[in-house]
């Protein structure tokens, strides 16, 4: 499932990298820190097999990758809720068109991708 993420300005991670214990898990300076988190969502889409279809969005403030390690509690403020309210699904859909062109009719299987609209990527 799609999903809006808060991400910081300066290092382009997610604001869950700037909270808590996560601050250990990684080795950039910025994310031991506050971060600069922007306000704005982000939209990161995550695509289905076996025609890389994009997939809806997650309603803000559930469980994404519930009964995992890599559980995270999306968030539940009112740019998050608005944006889902309006069915933003902005990129969804030619984020799918290009996947499928990239890699082909034959791939099977199921992928989540990490990749914002704006092309960087979360970690």
């Amino acid at each position: 499932m799609s999903v809006l993420l808060h991400v910081c300005r300066t290092c382009r991670h997610r604001e869950v990298s700037h909270q808590g214990g996560d601050r250990g898990y990684s080795a950039c300076p910025c994310c031991r820190g506050a971060g600069d988190i922007d306000p704005e969502p982000l939209l990161v889409p995550t695509w289905a097999f076996p025609r890389w279809e994009a997939e809806p969005l997650y309603r803000p403030g559930s469980q994404w990758n519930a009964g995992t390690t890599h559980r995270l509690e999306l968030c539940a403020c009112a740019r998050c809720f608005e944006r889902y309210r309006l069915g933003d699904d902005t990129g969804l859909a030619d984020a799918s068109s290009s996947a499928q062109a990239f890699l082909g009719p034959t791939a099977t299987g199921s992928m989540n991708s990490e990749a914002l609209e704006d092309g960087s990527e979360t970690r």
